[in-house]
């Protein structure tokens, strides 16, 4: 996954005990990084840590590298030997906090995510909190579909939506996030981060399938709603859900957003369904089609 350069920038803070020749050898393989060599970025950031070993900043750069590679071990690694060298690096701790998450170090997680402020108990066993829901994009580097999540620590979240299959994830999946905001999303009235997925760690066992049903009346939509809840399945409008340009996706979106929405999907309705059991999801189409008299598409597996 491609690193956002800046934060590297941000981390390059020269001390009076800081070579020239170690400034210099910084400066180049933040270059390097930028343009997107980051083989011979972590090159020259090993020189740095040669020319000056008592520098935090390297490692907290190769750690970043590692990081957005989803290279965890060696990110772990270069966090860890960032704090030894300032404890006080907020950044380096939080990125250990990630890279132990996912290396299902439970201790060490706890541990970071307690210098932010949580009050865990230091031990082994993975946590499972109910901290608030967030948006999370998916796939960030490949348009980055936005979906609402829960969040089970601060570097874990379970998606709550029924993501597009395109994404190749599924309702239930744990991701790993990053912690870093980019872009915004209202919901209810506030304005909630978000915050871009790493990888994903654990699939659920539901399914993601499709159909179009075809009406121009809400009620009908409701009413299918309710019947798939009491079969135990999961329904989005996918008609609903907004398609953004980058810039919208990553700020906050236009409102030509939500006036393209309102002037389309009148009388088709693309629904996504997730379940463990198709049958259930046919149970429920079947029951709707007999109560509304509408019709809809042949029930689709999408992933």
């Amino acid at each position: 996954m491609k690193r956002k350069p800046i934060l590297s920038k941000l981390r390059s803070i020269y001390t009076n005990k800081t070579n020239a020749s170690a400034k210099q050898l910084l400066q180049q393989a933040i270059e390097l990084e930028d343009q997107g060599n980051t083989d011979e970025a972590i090159i020259i950031y090993t020189e740095v840590i040669k020319a000056a070993p008592n520098w935090a900043t390297p490692y907290y750069n190769l750690g970043l590298i590692y990081k957005y590679r989803n290279e965890w071990h060696l990110s772990y690694t270069n966090n860890v030997k960032a704090l030894a060298i300032d404890p006080d690096d907020e950044a380096a701790r939080w990125n250990l906090g990630i890279a132990a998450t996912a290396l299902r170090n439970w201790r060490t997680a706890r541990e970071s995510w307690n210098r932010f402020g949580l009050k865990l108990e230091v031990n082994d066993d993975e946590p499972n909190l109910n901290l608030s829901r967030a948006p999370v994009r998916l796939n960030p580097d490949e348009g980055g579909e936005v979906v609402w999540c829960m969040r089970i620590d601060p570097a874990r979240a379970v998606i709550e939506n029924i993501p597009f299959a395109s994404s190749g994830h599924r309702y239930g999946d744990i991701v790993l996030n990053d912690g870093a905001p980019v872009g915004s999303r209202v919901s209810g009235g506030k304005e909630y981060p978000v915050f871009n997925e790493l990888q994903l760690l654990i699939k659920s066992n539901y399914n993601t399938y499709s159909t179009t049903v075809y009406t121009n009346e809400q009620r009908h939509i409701d009413k299918l709603l309710v019947l798939c809840e009491n079969e135990n399945v999961q329904i989005e409008d996918w008609s609903t859900v907004r398609l953004l340009c980058r810039q919208c996706s990553e700020g906050k979106p236009h409102e030509h957003h939500d006036e393209e929405l309102k002037e389309a999907h009148k009388s088709e309705h693309y629904i996504g369904f997730a379940s463990e059991n198709k049958q259930a999801i046919l149970n429920a189409l079947e029951n709707w089609r007999v109560i509304s008299l509408c019709e809809h598409s042949e029930l689709v597996l999408e992933l």
